[in-house]
């Protein structure tokens, strides 16, 4: 059996995030993060020009230790209007200070001061603004992080190394442990739900195992390209993306040297297939191998299918904006940017081995 068999085979047998999902760098100090809430901060940013008219009232909103999808319901019950009416970009950490927009359409109640009374006390409106649409998936800048890690221990110089090397090259872009659910459960339930085991009626929840299973190919996928030291190297069949945007071409439109350069200057991205049911987009040796790690979990074949899901493509990489850090004591100070649909525990993840304490109050 090759290694690579041998890997995902074994990867069904196993609940814990970092051994399907290998780090770039070598970690070995640890540290706690989410002792608060406030050691947890993330700030949503837009570029929307409010018109400050139509029939959507747009808020930004700062939560404390609250999920977005409870947020979005305390909304529509103060706005007196379906929870279908309120829109947000994406979900934010419920263990956490996290401001983000909302829209409500239509609202029945738009008076500001009765709105705000109707609210719980951990949810408090900043500003709002109305405007012509609604706020759609994924329509934000970048998300802002402030994050504090406590009770370090180990060898702080390469807790500092290893950031060096962060802001060098990068991290792998992966899908988060959040994106599998608690214990990776999100996984076996997406397959028996394909295979016709479960019954999923709920709407969002079939989204969210679509989502599971796709980036669960995705993170095998970089995992493997890692392993084998091709994660930042092009190999033939490559598709790559430009840097802040959708856009992505064949790598063998251009040179060797002129890739090796562009990527060194993280223009541009090698990607990994976010899977689908018709034809994977890469070519030759690339295709080969997301083929091989699709193929082999084959119980996902009937759902993409069933339900129509088209191949795409996700950068394996991604670089924080703004990235500082400072000491005060045992406790380090992170402050970043990151361009949506990135994950701040897998830059986390990349430094110093993280202890979330939020979960273990949770259990």
């Amino acid at each position: 059996m090759s290694h690579l068999f041998y890997f995902i085979a074994h990867a069904s047998m196993t609940t814990h995030f970092d051994t399907l999902f290998p780090t770039l760098n070598s970690i070995t100090a640890a540290g706690d993060i989410r002792a608060s809430a406030a050691d947890f901060k993330v700030i949503e940013h837009h570029e929307v020009n409010f018109t400050e008219s139509g029939e959507h009232l747009w808020f930004n909103i700062e939560k404390t230790d609250s999920n977005t999808a409870w947020v979005a319901t305390q909304l529509a019950s103060a706005c007196q209007v379906p929870a279908r009416q309120v829109g947000f970009a994406g979900m934010k950490d419920r263990h956490a200070i996290t401001q983000q927009w909302f829209s409500v359409q239509l609202p029945k109640i738009s008076d500001i001061n009765l709105i705000r009374a109707k609210l719980p006390d951990q949810v408090t409106i900043l500003e709002h603004h109305w405007h012509q649409s609604k706020i759609k998936t994924g329509q934000l800048k970048f998300n802002e992080f402030n994050l504090v890690v406590r009770n370090i221990t180990g060898d702080r110089t390469a807790i500092e190394n290893n950031i060096r090397l962060v802001k060098q090259h990068g991290v792998p872009n992966y899908f988060g442990p959040q994106r599998f659910g608690h214990g990776l459960n999100n996984i076996q339930q997406v397959k028996d739900w394909f295979a016709g085991q479960i019954r999923v009626n709920n709407k969002k929840l079939r989204g969210i195992l679509i989502s599971t299973a796709r980036s669960h190919i995705f993170n095998l996928i970089v995992a493997e390209r890692i392993r084998r030291r091709i994660w930042d190297q092009v190999i033939p069949g490559d598709i790559v993306q430009l840097d802040g945007s959708h856009s992505w071409f064949p790598a063998g439109d251009a040179t060797q040297a002129e890739l090796n350069e562009r990527i060194a200057a993280f223009d541009i991205h090698i990607t990994a297939a976010l899977w689908g049911e018709d034809e994977v987009q890469s070519s030759e040796q690339c295709a080969a191998l997301e083929n091989q790690i699709a193929n082999s979990l084959p119980e996902y074949r009937p759902g993409f299918g069933h339900h129509r899901v088209k191949q795409d493509r996700r950068a394996m990489r991604i670089r924080p904006m703004a990235f500082h850090h400072q000491w005060y004591g045992d406790a380090l100070h992170l402050n970043l940017k990151l361009q949506p649909g990135a994950y701040a525990s897998c830059v986390l993840r990349e430094i110093i081995n993280i202890h979330d304490v939020s979960s273990v109050l949770c259990e």
